[in-house]
């Protein structure tokens, strides 16, 4: 059984089109594939950063209460 999974904020490499990208593994096989143009990329491995389609955004948002 395929089990897919859509990357929140992933841009399709082929056709650039934003949140259409999903993780999928059958048993030992991954892949990541676009919904919108069938773009498959095989075997992902291990990517830097935690999301393999996302890029990392630079800064930190810290939310203070008043006092």
């Amino acid at each position: 059984m395929i089990k897919r999974q859509f990357i929140a904020g992933a841009r399709c490499p082929a056709c650039n089109a934003l949140d259409k990208v999903r993780f999928c593994r059958d048993g030992e096989r991954e892949w990541l594939e676009c919904v919108a143009c069938r773009h498959v990329t095989e075997n992902p491995g291990e990517p830097e950063h935690p999301n393999p389609a996302v890029e990392a955004v630079p800064g930190v948002v810290r939310i203070q209460q008043k006092k």
